[in-house]
């Protein structure tokens, strides 16, 4: 009778689990009117097209996945976008949760919002004329809205990271990562030796910044914080080096932009592997399951690269009109991943280009109109009922 009763505890949990499905809604900003739309990713549809406070600067998904962040350097503002998807406990599975999005809420964080950073449940944002960092969660948000700021050495263009109680502030101008304990506020550290700093990731236990001469890295354990340089590699010319930054908890590479082409580092190397590719990468960013690297050049290509070793596995040419790599003040092509499919913009054209990731080739076609600039992947997982 217990065999039984297990088998058939067993049998229901399959049940239960192949009931469970993730839906996903794209938020796409526009570069012309600043606006944020909604697509249902199931069918393509716009479901929802939201105003917001000014220029948008950036747009960035969020830890727990049904929220996007829209930035707005200009305006001193942060708009919260909640997709409309969530899951819910419901005894032993999730249920999942289709609304209309809507926007939660507009956040003042701190003078000139500018660098997001997203770890675990936490979102910390670096505000550059203020010379504070704003660190908040997302259970509370549209409730009480509740943050901490910290109050850094100076007013820069930051990077922040945050690993347990400790805030790693990097410094493009004081070429530097200061470290504050969290819970009282105080400097535990400095670590000097990175020139022009910009661009952060965290791999474990240790966040990394690119510098014009490689890359620092910043280990923390527990309020013990150590670092160690990687170089660039020997013969570097002058303004070719690192400034983004990209790790995936699934690769123990990491990567980053160098040049026309891509570095890679392990945590146990000492210089830089420098990658070649065919144009100046203006995206790069980790498949699901780490293993593949994604990266989308200059002239229109999307190749999809071995992330242990850094070998082109698959090209797939002209996707999106080429871009010129120099221009700042262009609106270029961007991209998102999600499971199966790459999401790229075609400002040009007014589409949204869903690309398979297994074969890298175009398999819809999503028409928004305007300018599509900017790209959040939301989505949520659970039953329906």
């Amino acid at each position: 009778m217990t065999h039984l009763k297990l088998t058939l505890t067993a049998a229901l949990s399959l049940i239960t689990a192949a009931h469970a499905e993730t839906v996903s809604r794209l938020v796409v900003a526009d570069a012309t009117t600043n606006v944020l739309n909604v697509l249902n990713l199931t069918d393509g549809k716009t479901v929802g097209t939201f105003s917001t406070p000014g220029k948008l600067s950036g747009l960035y998904a969020g830890p727990g996945g049904q929220y996007a962040y829209a930035i707005h350097r200009n305006d001193d503002r942060v708009t919260v976008l909640h997709s409309g998807l969530s899951s819910i406990p419901h005894g032993d599975h999730d249920d999942l949760v289709q609304k209309a999005p809507h926007v939660l809420a507009t956040l003042n964080v701190g003078q000139q919002p500018t660098h997001f950073f997203a770890h675990d449940d936490r979102i910390v944002i670096f505000n550059d004329k203020g010379g504070t960092v704003a660190i908040f969660g997302e259970t509370l948000l549209g409730k009480t809205n509740d943050m901490q700021i910290v109050k850094v050495a100076q007013p820069d263009h930051g990077a922040p990271t945050v690993m347990g109680n400790v805030l790693l502030s990097g410094s493009l101008r004081l070429n530097r990562v200061d470290a504050y304990d969290l819970k009282s506020g105080q400097l535990l550290n400095t670590i000097d030796g990175c020139p022009a700093l910009h661009g952060e990731a965290i791999l474990g236990d240790t966040s990394y910044f690119g510098c014009t001469d490689g890359v620092l890295a910043v280990t923390v354990k527990g309020n013990e914080i150590t670092s160690s340089k990687l170089t660039n590699p020997a013969g570097t010319p002058e303004g070719k080096r690192v400034g983004t930054v990209a790790a995936h908890a699934k690769s123990s590479t990491l990567y980053g932009n160098f040049g026309t082409g891509l570095a890679r580092w392990t945590a146990q190397d000492s210089a830089l592997t420098p990658i070649t590719l065919p144009a100046v990468p203006l995206k790069f960013i980790f498949a699901a399951d780490g293993q593949r690297l994604l990266v989308l050049t200059a002239d229109g290509a999307l190749h999809a690269l071995d992330a242990r070793t850094g070998r082109v596995l698959q090209s797939a040419a002209g996707l999106v009109k080429p871009a010129d790599a120099a221009d700042k003040a262009a609106i270029r092509p961007t991209m998102t991943l999600g499971q199966n499919a790459a999401y790229l913009t075609s400002p040009t054209t007014g589409e949204v280009l869903e690309v398979a990731l297994n074969t890298l080739t175009v398999t819809r076609r999503l028409v928004v109109g305007g300018t599509p600039a900017m790209l959040a992947l939301t989505s949520a997982s659970g039953e329906q009922h």
